[in-house]
């Protein structure tokens, strides 16, 4: 979220030269169950490094090793038939036909990697873009061994993917000779995965509370099923997965890898900067950015990189605009405001269980609760003050609010929902 040839040994069999009919051609079909295995914009970043390294040909040609080869580097099309000389394709379809082969055969395979979902756009593409060199299974096989055990040993402690570009470093041979584009290539994947960070994000606890091994009151776990801290210490965690319209997420601890429930308004993020007087430019890719004054990046985005909404869509312009009226909710509140759920990409959407084109779709909505305050007094005081959607989501702590018809934050109580429901 790319030029030299090597091509996968899979596909160097059964071929036939000659003038021959080509194949159809034709656009992928979109398929979810693909695209939540990966952040939105994956697929087409790794589509920009694929093809910058292996060029795109319109004309089937013969490629190092005398394997018939057409677009970026394909050898077969995506309906499992062989390229053979005399084929032509646009490069329009050549790109759909790449990008339906990432999604419905790379993806998937890369998806057993460990920790491959934590991973941004930019991580993942590097893996795609290597896959598409060097075979999409070749996670644990002979011969990977170096590139396997960073992966493996980096889903649980992050700081071990700052080894991955050396590692990267290692494939630049062909025929047992080194080829300068292959090294060129490596260095440019290992340059894009170190420009993305690791995720890791601090959360330091606002009162006595427990990390649980199931998301239910901790009254109801055991000694051995729950774990003890005090206020202000803090947990460091690679990943945050949210419990749909529940006010308790899933961590992935940074230096163990276990996955705890916590009770979300028991803790707060530990925010690297302080609050901004002026929005600045947001980094999406950055969980403690601030989007506004009072509201994260992580917060939005439940420190998930695969909800990372594109850059000047209609859904950031929303998320400006809910973030504008975060703000005025939390300095009229004069109270710090806890985030259950912020953006959900519609494939994320379906995937946590959430309504069908759910304004947290839009970028519109956000699930709140005020951190160590009534959730009853907040829902009677936000109910006069928010004239767009309101969610009384009280049993399970939390306040849906979202922006349809205007909605917008009401400082002198004089304003009234123009959509109420209960969650029960």
């Amino acid at each position: 979220m790319k030029k030299a040839w090597v091509v996968m040994p899979l596909f160097i069999t059964g071929l036939t030269f000659g003038t021959v009919e080509k194949p159809p051609c034709s656009h992928p079909q979109d398929s979810l169950q693909f695209t939540v295995m990966s952040h939105p914009q994956t697929t087409k970043k790794a589509i920009q490094l694929i093809e910058r390294f292996e060029g795109v040909e319109e004309d089937a040609y013969l490629d190092q090793v005398g394997v018939a080869t057409i677009g970026a580097g394909m050898t077969k099309y995506p309906d499992g038939s062989f390229v053979r000389l005399g084929d032509h394709c646009s490069k329009q379809v050549c790109r759909g036909y790449l990008e339906s082969m990432i999604e419905n055969e790379y993806i998937p395979a890369l998806a057993a990697i460990p920790g491959w979902t934590r991973l941004g756009p930019a991580r993942q593409a590097v893996l795609i873009s290597f896959a598409w060199n060097l075979g999409k299974n070749f996670y644990g096989g002979d011969g990977f061994e170096t590139i396997s055990n960073v992966l493996g040993d980096g889903a649980y402690d992050p700081g071990v993917y700052k080894q991955m570009p050396g590692a990267l470093s290692l494939y630049v041979t062909a025929n047992g000779k080194v080829l300068e584009g292959l090294k060129r290539r490596r260095n440019e994947e290992g340059e894009l995965w170190m420009s993305e960070d690791d995720g890791v994000t601090a959360f330091t606890c606002v009162t006595s509370t427990f990390l649980k091994k199931a998301a239910i009151p901790s009254i109801y776990l055991s000694n051995n099923g729950r774990q003890g801290f005090e206020a202000n210490e803090f947990i460091e965690v690679v990943a945050v997965d949210e419990v749909p319209e529940d006010p308790h997420a899933w961590v992935t601890l940074k230096d163990s890898g276990e996955r705890w429930a916590i009770y979300l308004p028991h803790w707060q993020e530990q925010n690297a900067k302080s609050s901004l007087d002026v929005w600045e430019k947001v980094d999406w890719d950055d969980f403690s950015s601030h989007v506004s004054k009072h509201l994260t990046v992580g917060q939005i985005l439940q420190y998930d990189a695969r909800r990372k909404p594109e850059v000047g869509s209609k859904e950031e312009e929303e998320l400006f605009n809910l973030a504008g009226q975060f703000d005025l909710i939390v300095d009229a509140w004069q109270g710090p405001l806890g985030v259950v759920s912020g953006y959900r990409p519609e494939p994320m959407n379906t995937r946590v269980g959430g309504v069908p084109g759910s304004y947290h779709t839009k970028g519109m909505a956000l699930d709140i609760y005020p951190i160590g305050e009534s959730i009853g007094y907040f829902y009677q005081w936000i109910s006069r003050r928010w004239s767009g959607g309101l969610g009384d989501g009280r049993t399970r702590g939390f306040v849906h609010i979202d922006t349809r018809g205007d909605g917008e934050f009401h400082p002198k109580a004089d304003a009234k929902p123009c959509c109420l429901w209960s969650y029960e």
